[in-house]
């Protein structure tokens, strides 16, 4: 019985170092991510210290999309877009939407 009991907390034991494991390792992959930023983030920032938005949460809510179109458009996956969500973003940027086209590169101006 005791020797059961010994195997049980060594096996949770294992199990819970390999979850704060798999945590440090996720934590580390987040804060590199986070710290190389996106592809259009440094052009995005611009156009929003431009229009007075302060981040991409205020972004998102001043335009009316989803997280998801936020993160494609600074990742600079335009294609995912609708022309819908251009336009809404385009237009909290203050901007027209081929404008910030020929900003993000797809369209030359």
């Amino acid at each position: 019985m005791i020797l059961s009991n010994l195997n049980l907390i060594t096996v949770l034991v294992a199990c819970l170092l390999v979850l704060v494991g798999a945590i440090a390792l996720l934590r580390f992959l987040f804060a590199v991510i986070y710290a190389t930023g996106n592809t259009n983030d440094t052009l995005l920032l611009e156009l929003m210290n431009q229009a007075g938005i302060s981040n991409w949460q205020a972004l998102q809510v001043k335009s009316g999309v989803s997280s998801t179109a936020i993160w494609s458009l600074r990742d600079g996956n335009i294609n995912a877009l609708k022309l819908s969500e251009l336009r809404d973003i385009a237009n909290a940027l203050s901007i027209s939407v081929e404008n910030l086209l020929q900003k993000l590169g797809v369209i030359l101006g």
